[in-house]
């Protein structure tokens, strides 16, 4: 079952294009990363699905209904860094979003229990870490109990334990049964806590896949023969087989994790096919990140 689907949404600014015909569908239950560098159109994208700015064209709808449906109140989201009253209490802080969002103030104990400030709850907002001020705000954010919660850069400028503290609360969020969508310009956080992910850049749409595919620990083999069109072919039915690509005189392979490259040797000499090169390539995660952007510069 689908929550989002988006239709050919389309940003411009003058002459800029912050969003190019972007086509995109995210299933229920996913956390899906919204992954690109900074100025990739991720928070414009975010800005047109809740309905704070404005598409040059396009369309998109949440669970198969409109924007002027009540779907909004199904919907958490954080665009902006966490903003409260510094002299007043997280919990004083809430009870003043339950007025805004009309939510009953019941659950104020429980999502302060849920990203851990349960026991800061009276303390002022000011004398609170940057990681607490976000899990704050992820907290005011949940308050509806809502089905989708929405972050944008939901660790941008924490340390690297308000980075985990984060990340983990992210996935006890999601293992409670609700879609979540983020936006990052950092891998390692996509690859981390996201299930699906697609790539912006320049405002169009790149790649789109599953984590454990487009970004997991593949294994990636180089491998050449004196008839490397009959090996292209080849190769293809292997039971582990994922892609390739060509290189100047050989094939790139790139095979799952649990491939092993002297089984593929094996495999092709009962082929009929006689390799005079094999090597493993050990690429990083950012490796294959920027291969991806280079591909579609």
């Amino acid at each position: 079952m689908s929550v989002l689907k988006i239709n050919n949404l389309h940003k411009e600014y003058g002459r800029i294009t912050a969003v190019n015909q972007l086509n995109l569908t995210i299933e229920a239950g996913s956390v899906f990363g919204l992954l690109g560098p900074n100025g990739s159109g991720k928070t414009t994208t975010l800005g047109m699905i809740l309905g704070v700015i404005n598409p040059s064209a396009g369309n998109f709808s949440w669970f198969d209904e409109s924007m002027e449906t009540n779907s909004r109140q199904r919907i958490g989201s954080i665009l902006e860094k966490p903003n409260f009253y510094p002299n007043f209490s997280a919990y004083k802080n809430l009870q003043l979003a339950c007025l805004i969002k009309e939510t009953n103030e019941e659950r104020i104990s429980e999502v302060l229990k849920q990203v851990g400030l349960f026991e800061r709850r009276f303390d002022p907002f000011k004398t609170y870490s940057l990681g607490m001020k976000q899990r704050l705000a992820i907290a005011s954010a949940l308050l509806a109990n809502p089905e989708v919660l929405i972050l944008d850069e939901p660790t941008n400028g924490l340390d690297p334990k308000g980075i985990s503290e984060i990340r983990q609360l992210i996935l006890e969020i999601a293992l409670s049964g609700k879609t979540i969508i983020l936006a990052s310009h950092l891998l390692d956080e996509v690859q981390k806590v996201c299930s699906d992910f697609a790539i912006l850049n320049y405002g169009n749409l790149i790649y789109q896949g599953k984590v454990d595919e487009g970004f997991g620990d593949e294994m990636i083999i180089e491998i050449a023969s004196d008839d490397l069109e009959l090996l292209e072919k080849v190769v293809r039915e292997y039971p582990n087989y994922i892609s390739h690509k060509w290189q100047k005189q050989a094939i790139e392979i790139k095979f799952s994790a649990s491939t092993n490259a002297s089984e593929v040797n094996k495999w092709l000499v009962q082929k009929g096919i006689f390799l005079h090169h094999l090597s493993i390539v050990k690429k990083s995660l950012e490796q294959q990140f920027m291969e991806i952007l280079d591909e579609h510069a």
